[in-house]
């Protein structure tokens, strides 16, 4: 999947064991290139993004 930040598709699976981040659907992603923490859920049949932790390095 690529970031929705900058666009690179170098990711990491986070595992997450807190409440709201267990679903296997929606998992939780970080962007190996610009740091972005995220993870896409569907909302009313649509997919919706979820911002975790903004980027922390330059893309």
């Amino acid at each position: 999947m690529k970031c929705p930040k900058c666009g690179s598709r170098t990711s990491v699976e986070i595992d997450m064991h807190s409440e709201g981040f267990t679903a296997e659907e929606s998992p939780v992603k970080e962007c190996g290139s610009c740091g972005l923490v995220w993870r896409v859920r569907m909302v009313q049949g649509k997919p919706t993004i979820d911002i975790i932790k903004a980027a922390d390095r330059k893309e």
